[in-house]
């Protein structure tokens, strides 16, 4: 058992403060991931917060026979589709020059590095917001935020195979929408 399921494991069992380890290893990269699905920091900031108040509210949901990651990733899913319903996208599609993921950890001090990562960032940020958000999401929760098929799978209601099937299509897709953006100013093309 993972040491984030027997935090969560003593979260239920009333031990309120092992919720704090929790939520500082993943706040960053919800934060992240509600970005990336178009919302704005300040409804990212808000959602991070409001996941873990779910977290929290249904911690007795949480079984450990799956991975917590999974859990809470299922959790901040709800919880998106819960904002979005409430606020009809009020706040979402911002411009994404505003909308550069944060980072975790220090990068290389070479900024031409760091100028190629922001550039390779927002091309891969602008061909997410032109496929579907179903996509989308798949697309990001597995190679963004590395969670298994399987968990995936679970989290959609689909089965494995259907899965793939679905994340080789977004991922044609997503392969088109960066080939016709990086062509635009391609003459030859």
């Amino acid at each position: 058992m993972t040491e984030e399921c027997q935090l969560m494991l003593l979260v239920q069992q009333g031990q309120l403060d092992k919720l704090a380890p929790l939520f500082e290893a993943y706040k960053v990269r919800l934060f992240n991931y509600f970005l990336q699905r178009g919302h704005s920091r300040s409804a990212s900031e808000d959602l991070v917060q409001e996941t873990f108040t779910k977290v929290l509210a249904y911690r007795d949901s949480f079984g450990a026979q799956g991975t917590f990651r999974s859990w809470l990733y299922g959790v901040a899913r709800n919880t998106a589709v819960d904002h979005y319903r409430k606020h009809k996208q009020s706040d979402q599609h911002e411009s994404l020059d505003a909308q550069q993921p944060s980072t975790e950890s220090g990068e290389g001090n070479d900024l031409t590095e760091k100028l190629h990562k922001a550039q390779q960032q927002d091309i891969f940020q602008r061909c997410l917001a032109q496929i579907s958000v179903q996509d989308s999401e798949i697309i990001l929760l597995s190679r963004v935020h590395q969670l298994k098929y399987e968990d995936i799978a679970m989290l959609l209601g689909c089965n494995v195979n259907t899965l793939k099937s679905k994340m080789q299509a977004a991922l044609n897709r997503l392969h088109q929408k960066y080939q016709d953006l990086t062509n635009e100013g391609d003459p030859s093309s």
